[in-house]
């Protein structure tokens, strides 16, 4: 008997297809920057927001030491995996269904083998192994291209087909629970993969596939526990505690044809569902077809940002950080199980701690209408389930880290325009992560929100009391902005006081490193705690979540000018400033400014507000000079999906947003023109004048002509479409001194 014969299908992932702009600006994408040196980027094949990511698997000599793409140069591949993150720390996910081609027999014991000659451009991947086979990848947006030619005199090219793989890194492993596998013709495969854990500690979840070879296998068997059994058709799990690995492996003799092309397609509901999504997909179109479609999509993506620059490496830098802001989430609609529905379905928000400070600012400039769908996601996983995500992978939500930075997310769409968004179901949500105490705050809603909403803090009882304190009055402002914008006032007037309680962990006495006031830790009767150090830095149980109290009392992006106040002014600010980077970047001192974490992303725009714009522009340089590049090391950590590249991306073209609120910062530009075209077929021009590597100070700025003294940009005038003059010059000048940035202290 058939046992996939009882699963079901629900309707397919559609495939959208683009029009291609003349000019072809995705030659500058390098999906190779940042695989190294901490990045953990993808550099498989993949497409915008695709759920297929197909690419190599390498052996690491410790587990710990795995990147979580599931890759790193120079190792070992011992297959090529369907599933993929990118650019994400923390424990690995995904791995599902790796492929492997030989010539010759299978060793059981060992199937890896060395890849030379690597080139990698959007959609598509390839490689020589040193086993004998050249290999290449590519894809549709739910189904895995394979090409495998035989080189030398080999006599046969043999597929491993492993159904039981996944990515193993870090202390939350995923677990294997089942997998199968049949060879339903000598052309056919089919099988699931059922798993739990990894990075979110998430429930069990089963992928299933569907694969097509376009020949016949002369010979085929399966493996189990490394034994092989020839012409065998089927293995699978037998009970609950049989967990051992399981493939299938085909024989192709080598003569004439030393080629052999595989389709798989994947599905999150059944296999039924995985069939269906390979003949919408890639039934009747070829491997060449695929990788020149997936092409023309990334051609006309990379085609809605324009840019002028004579240095091929900060073209690669801005071009590859807006590559990956469009890898995740996976767009998977119709393929979360239960939901029987054709509703908007995003997966992998991995996480939106990270995301949402400069990758989702940058898609809405790209791509608003995919980010429209993802808000939309959220909107529809917190019906479902109650909350919104903060992360989320595997049909399941978890880790939060911060806030409800969903909140946020929804809030940047919001004071930007986005159309086609329930804002009123929204807003009932972000209410409900703000007011109803979760009952397992690691993976939804906010932990302590009873103690915050009633104390007006989170208390040093709960673990990450300090940092949830302050992303809690962030997520408290994006509540307000959408309160108050649907003409809710009562509500808007409740959220506005409670983004201003991170003035209630404001500890003025505190000193360190002759700076006076920091966020500090409060006990439940409302004491500070004793002897607390603001450079300590944590994880989970520590009083700030992946930064310091140094870090941390600077993240207050809706009322810097209160923030100001309470450092003792503008001098004192800058002065603050310049300590928290001169021991982080130059002396390179935890706690103090880390360019590989987001807590760290918008201080160095903070000058602005202290109404020293240069001072912003220097220290952007620095950092870029110091820490980015182009290549396989390009990045300093963790890209995380996307975040770190569009930070980089951003101010390389001389722009930075305040995330959730409705306009830009102008930094640095290294660039001579830049130009972003919209849907609506208006478009916006940053034209550099006296651009040069030392030239790195706006001198004077015009927005369609007319002289503006302002270190930012509103939205709106940004989409609106125009030109933004830029005229650079190697000293300060008094740009920005008179007319800053927004703060709800001083009025909006």
């Amino acid at each position: 008997m058939n046992l996939f014969k009882n699963f079901l299908s629900i309707s397919v992932f559609c495939f959208i297809a683009f029009s291609v702009f003349a000019q072809d600006n995705s030659e500058y994408i390098n999906p190779f920057l940042g695989v190294d040196s901490k990045g953990n980027t993808f550099p498989g094949a993949a497409l915008p927001f695709s759920m297929v990511k197909l690419g190599p698997d390498v052996w690491m000599p410790a587990r710990w030491s795995n990147s979580n793409s599931g890759y790193a140069s120079g190792r070992p591949v011992y297959g090529f995996s369907h599933t993929h993150v990118s650019g994400t720390g923390g424990g690995a996910k995904y791995g599902h269904f790796q492929v492997m081609p030989t010539t010759g027999d299978i060793n059981v014991r060992d199937i890896s083998a060395h890849a030379t000659d690597e080139t990698a451009r959007p959609g598509y991947y390839a490689a020589t192994l040193d086993n004998g086979v050249r290999c290449e990848l590519t894809l549709t947006p739910s189904v895995g291209f394979h090409r495998y030619t035989a080189t030398g005199q080999a006599d046969s090219l043999r597929l491993l087909f492993d159904v039981s793989s996944l990515l193993d890194k870090g202390s939350t492993p995923q677990h294997l629970l089942a997998s199968g596998v049949e060879i339903i013709s000598d052309n056919e495969l089919v099988g699931y993969c059922c798993s739990e854990g990894g990075w979110n500690v998430g429930a069990p979840f089963t992928v299933y596939f569907y694969a097509k070879l376009d020949r016949p296998a002369a010979a085929f068997g399966t493996f189990r526990q490394g034994r092989l059994s020839p012409s065998n058709r089927m293995e699978e799990s037998i009970n609950s505690n049989d967990h051992t690995a399981k493939a299938a492996y085909l024989c192709f003799p080598v003569g004439q044809e030393k080629q052999v092309e595989l389709k798989c397609a994947i599905s999150y509901i059944s296999v039924e569902k995985a069939k269906e999504n390979f003949q919408n997909e890639a039934a009747n179109i070829t491997f060449d077809e695929a990788a020149e479609q997936a092409a023309s999509i990334w051609a006309e993506y990379a085609g809605r940002l324009r840019v002028k620059c004579d240095d091929p490496e900060i073209l690669e830098m801005i071009y590859s950080g807006l590559y990956r802001s469009l890898l995740m989430p996976a767009r998977r609609t119709g393929e979360m199980p239960g939901w029987e529905s054709d509703e908007t379905y995003y997966d992998d928000y991995y996480a939106i701690w990270d995301t949402y400070r400069t990758c989702t600012p940058l898609v809405t400039l790209i791509a608003p209408d995919k980010v429209i769908e993802q808000v939309n996601a959220l909107i529809n996983i917190g019906l479902h389930e109650g909350y919104m995500p903060d992360a989320r992978s595997g049909n399941s939500s978890g880790l939060t880290q911060g806030g409800s930075n969903c909140d946020v997310m929804i809030a940047d769409a919001f004071v930007k325009g986005l159309e086609g968004i329930d804002y009123r179901k929204a807003l009932d949500l972000m209410r409900r992560n703000a007011e109803v105490e979760p009952d397992r705050p690691r993976f939804y809603g906010r932990g302590g929100t009873e103690q915050y909403d009633t104390l007006g803090y989170v208390s040093a009882s709960f673990e990450r009391s300090g940092s949830r304190q302050m992303e809690y009055a962030y997520c408290d402002y994006a509540i307000y902005e959408v309160a108050k914008g649907l003409g809710e006032p009562e509500i808007a007037e409740r959220y506005r006081a409670r983004s201003g309680y991170w003035r209630n962990l404001w500890n003025g006495e505190a000193e360190s490193c002759g700076v006076r006031g920091f966020i500090w830790p409060r006990d439940e009767k409302g004491g500070w705690v004793d002897d607390y150090d603001p450079l300590e830095t944590g994880i989970w149980t520590k009083a700030f979540y992946e930064g310091s109290s140094w870090q941390y009392s600077f993240f207050v992006p809706h009322d810097v000018a209160g923030l100001i106040e309470c450092c003792g002014g503008r001098e004192a600010f800058i002065d603050r400033l310049d300590t928290f980077f001169d021991k982080g970047i130059d002396g390179k001192i935890s706690g103090f400014y880390n360019v590989g974490n987001e807590p760290s992303f918008l201080i160095p725009c903070l000058y602005i507000w202290a109404g020293r714009y240069d001072l912003t522009a220097r220290r952007v340089r620095q950092i870029i000079d110091t820490y980015f590049g182009a290549g396989r090391d390009g990045l300093p950590g963790n890209d995380d999906s996307g975040a770190m590249g569009s930070w980089c991306t951003f101010h390389l073209l001389g722009l930075y947003p305040n995330a959730g609120q409705d306009y830009y910062l102008l930094t640095s530009p290294a660039v001579d023109e830049a130009e972003f075209r919209f849907p609506d077929g208006k478009s916006f021009r940053i034209v550099v004048r006296n651009q040069a590597p030392d030239h790195i100070y706006i001198q004077t700025a015009r927005l369609n002509g007319k002289r503006i003294d302002r270190a930012w940009i509103k939205h709106d005038e940004i989409i609106s479409g125009g030109t933004l003059e830029l005229t650079m010059g190697s000293e300060p000048s008094s740009f920005g001194r008179r007319h800053l940035p927004p703060s709800l202290s001083i009025g909006e």
